[in-house]
């Protein structure tokens, strides 16, 4: 099955990090990047910062509206997605564990459904 892991980042932790602490939590981004490639196709998305994002919204019977930026009520910040082959659940988990540090909470779901360049290779 097909899980993705939600990448959210406590703001301004990664960033008071030594070059050293910065580099340490990249690696472990690059450690969980190889051994999703190894099992098969790797979906990997960096976003770019809340202040590039616009949010649509409508309220029913309305016409949707164009917000600046994103706008959900959250201390962490969306930041990326990885979405690659797993057996089980607990077997995300063991790969989410490799990227724990203070810098990123990450939320596993399972993937129902895929299209585009992911369902053109799994």
């Amino acid at each position: 099955m097909l899980y993705s892991f939600l990448i959210y980042e406590v703001p301004g932790v990664f960033q008071s990090y030594s070059d050293e602490e910065q580099e340490q939590v990249l690696g472990l981004h690059r450690k969980l990047q190889a051994i999703a490639q190894e099992k098969g196709p790797l979906a990997v998305a960096q976003l770019m910062p809340t202040s590039s994002a616009i949010t649509v919204r409508s309220e029913p019977d309305s016409t949707p509206i164009i917000l600046d930026g994103p706008f959900a009520e959250t201390k962490e910040l969306f930041m990326g997605i990885y979405t690659f082959e797993c057996e089980t659940l607990d077997e995300a988990v063991e790969y989410a564990k490799q990227l724990a540090n203070p810098c990123h909470s990450i939320e596993i779901r399972p993937v129902q459904w895929s299209g585009g360049v992911l369902a053109n290779l799994i």
